[in-house]
């Protein structure tokens, strides 16, 4: 047994003997779970597997206020902006790490999503789009009970803890986790979609990126990541299109997370931020290249993207705009570019990646870093605030969770948000979908449509196709 500071809080190794998914399933069998999974461990990339039962508390944004509820949907406390509630909260929170297996970096905290329209209460934006589905800004979980998987050991590790104020004891679901975890793997499920139509047709699209190409000629801008919406019908599990989505792109920041009347299934490759004590990195995305139908023509198209002028354009741009983003919080000197024009394989796409890293300043703490740099840059352009302008006055739908960022905020102050694309979004029987790229000076209408067509393709692949996979 591994105990950490707090006499309410316990770290217990599990004689389990079954994949994260196995064990999400046997949770959600009896009740609501959220799993943060790395279905493709990278080096330098996250690698444990974290998942959560029943929430203590929800912190979520709506229209109105952000809003502290326990279990029972009563409400504990308001905050008419959502950073100034994560501050509280967070600080609330703090309890002290203690001793942990090497890599258990989330024992406990928040677990969930905020949404690219967290912007709003960080600029002032025009309102053109529509709000479609009224999804709430920001959805986070005060997980109290995590079970943690070791990919290297393959060992389970359950994690207890307790927030006066916020939690009782909460014995009976800690043992109802437990049992649920040790149970016998469910029945699989599975789903259908229906076809897929874009909100904003092709014609249409391809107009909207000469919009853009104008409006770069005139000096408005230098990119804007422009992007759209697919929907289609959607009957079944959403842990079944999950399963699926993960067996045709395993990811190192793949998650699901339940909503009210859906979920959310994400097999993101990009990482926005992560805070370990006071160092912050992040991993923009910038140029994509699709996967070659073999050998050579795969080495062919990752050559062409590390030599493509256009993409490191793009990607440099990005990186400028987080290094300005971060400067904002950081120690004076201690914004750096680690890593530039670094190549990802993907299951479907090859990416262009850039690390950088700061030092957050004495007095700034995780809200602020996040006010900061919301939303992800990759996800918006540049100047920032005049691409998400831009981003208002062309797509027709608000961009939800799409955009944003899912992750946790650990109890002992780390945090860990990966940027919300490949992702599909399930709720009220219908699913959906938003892929995007940047527009730059050169670009092409037609290749910029190509090349979101080309992110979203493993995702409509799954849809496509249905599940009856077995849980793995």
């Amino acid at each position: 047994m591994y105990c950490v500071a707090d006499s309410g809080s316990s770290i217990l190794t599990l004689p389990l003997a079954a994949t994260p998914q196995a064990l999400c399933g046997r949770v959600l069998a009896r009740g609501p779970a959220a799993l943060l999974e790395s279905s493709k461990p990278m080096p330098g990339q996250a690698g444990w597997s974290y998942l959560a039962g029943p929430p203590a508390a929800v912190l979520e944004t709506d229209a109105q206020a952000t809003w502290l509820r326990d279990p029972q949907g009563r409400v504990l406390q308001r905050w008419s902006d959502p950073f100034d509630a994560l501050r509280e909260v967070l600080a609330r929170t703090a309890l002290p790490a203690g001793a942990r297996p090497a890599g258990l970096d989330f024992a406990g905290g928040w677990l969930g999503w905020l949404g690219y329209d967290m912007a709003r209460h960080v600029e002032r934006l025009p309102v053109q789009a529509a709000i479609d589905p009224a999804l709430p800004a920001m959805r986070l979980l005060l997980c109290d009970q995590v079970l943690a998987h070791d990919p290297a050991t393959q060992r389970w590790h359950a994690c207890r803890s307790h927030w006066p104020g916020l939690t009782d004891a909460r014995d009976d679901a800690w043992h109802a986790l437990l049992d649920a975890a040790a149970g016998p793997a469910p029945a699989a499920t599975q789903f259908q979609a229906g076809a897929l139509q874009s909100r904003t047709p092709a014609p249409r699209y391809l107009q909207q990126v000469r919009e853009v190409l104008e409006l770069i000629a005139r000096g408005d801008l230098f990119q804007a990541n422009l992007s759209h919406r697919l929907e289609g019908r959607f009957d079944g599990d959403p842990f079944a299109l999950y399963r699926t989505l993960t067996a045709l792109n395993p990811a190192p920041f793949a998650a699901y997370l339940p909503l009210p009347h859906g979920a959310i299934a994400s097999v993101s490759p990009e990482r926005f931020l992560r805070l370990d004590g006071r160092e912050v990195s992040a991993r923009p995305i910038k140029g994509t290249r699709a996967r070659g139908a073999d050998a050579p023509a795969d080495a062919q198209q990752r050559a062409a993207l590390a030599a493509s002028v256009k993409d490191r354009a793009e990607n440099l741009m990005i990186v400028d705009l987080m290094r300005n983003d971060l400067g904002r919080v950081a120690q004076v000197g201690s914004v750096r570019v680690a890593g530039l024009f670094e190549i990802e394989a993907h299951p479907s796409v090859f990416q262009m990646v850039s690390t950088v890293r700061a030092r957050l300043r004495d007095g700034a703490g995780t809200a602020d870093l996040l006010r900061a740099c919301w939303p992800p840059g990759s996800m918006t352009g540049a100047p920032k605030v005049r691409a998400m302008e831009v981003i208002e006055s062309l797509e027709p739908v608000r961009r939800g969770p799409y955009a944003g960022a899912i992750g946790y905020f650990d109890a002992a102050g780390g945090m860990d948000l990966s940027v919300v694309i490949r992702t599909a979004v399930v709720h009220d029987r219908r699913v959906m979908v938003q892929v995007g790229g940047a527009v730059v000076a050169d670009s092409d209408p037609r290749d910029e449509l190509d090349e979101t067509l080309a992110k979203g393709r493993l995702l409509l692949h799954a849809l496509r196709e249905g599940s009856t996979l077995p849980l793995r």
